[in-house]
């Protein structure tokens, strides 16, 4: 009896596909998970591994490195060496760590001369540490120059989301934009290209680097600055005036929406 070829490539699929699989399943698999909350709550923690802890959120979840430098001049904000002693007196009325936990919370409260208004609340979105983050963080800040005395008590319950998903984060803010246009205007029609650097994408160097500015910053403040860039402050280091407060008016909807999309996209 002849087997119609129909059938008989039918059954060769079905070999070849039973193969894939064995082989597929043969390979150990990588299991891939988002980074752990640190949480600290109700635990006995030491000063010395609060501040390790708080060293580790410096340089990874907080983001802290991307603007701030310890022992030499970042460009985008002060240099955080001696930051414990000196957080003591940069407010009349204030101790260090009522001071350091204001400036986390709170950061256009009180400003460094010289410095704009850029830094975000790091207990929202984008960073969004919560409350044992903080108190860790604060423990370190202390730590460079002066004396860690900081509890979680002193971080106060409403900061942050708690830790272990137990409350309800703030919502972050999604654009409609297609992030492909967007790139195409940065390295076209818009020329953010010829001033600022991006990873693979423009090595401009008249602006500021934007290769983690959503990490950075709020998409808030990235919408305000394409519209009005010397309403939002000059990062220091960069010449004033230099980015054009006419976008409004070259983009239209559709692009400025692209564009702010593509930013969002730089994490």
């Amino acid at each position: 009896m002849r087997v119609p070829v129909g059938v008989k490539l039918s059954a060769f699929a079905l070999v070849i596909m039973g193969s894939y699989t064995y082989f597929a399943n043969s390979i150990p698999q990588i299991e891939s998970k988002p980074p752990a909350e640190l949480s600290l709550e109700g635990g006995d923690v030491s000063p010395a591994q609060l501040v390790k802890f708080g060293e580790e959120i410096f340089h990874t979840k907080g983001t802290c490195e991307i603007c701030h430098k310890i022992g030499e001049k970042g460009t985008r904000a002060p240099d955080l060496a001696g930051v414990g002693a000196r957080a003591a007196h940069r407010r009349p009325g204030s101790t260090a760590k009522q001071y350091l936990i204001e400036s986390l919370l709170e950061p256009q409260a009180y400003l460094v001369e010289g410095y704009p208004p850029i830094m975000p609340k790091v207990d929202k979105p984008p960073i969004g540490l919560n409350r044992s983050e903080l108190w860790a963080l604060v423990a370190f800040l202390e730590s460079l120059g002066g004396t860690v005395d900081v509890k979680l008590d002193d971080i106060p319950k409403t900061a942050g989301a708690p830790a272990g998903g137990g409350g309800t984060a703030a919502a972050e803010l999604t654009l409609p934009g297609d992030p492909k246009a967007g790139q195409a205007l940065f390295t076209g029609k818009a020329i953010c290209f010829t001033c600022h650097t991006v990873d693979k994408i423009a090595a401009g160097k008249i602006g500021p680097d934007l290769t983690q500015i959503a990490k950075i910053q709020t998409p808030q403040y990235i919408m305000a600055k394409v519209l009005n860039p010397a309403a939002m402050g000059t990062v220091p280091g960069y010449p004033k005036g230099v980015m054009p407060p006419t976008f409004g008016q070259m983009l239209t909807a559709k692009e400025y929406v692209d564009l702010v999309a593509f930013l969002l996209t730089l994490k």
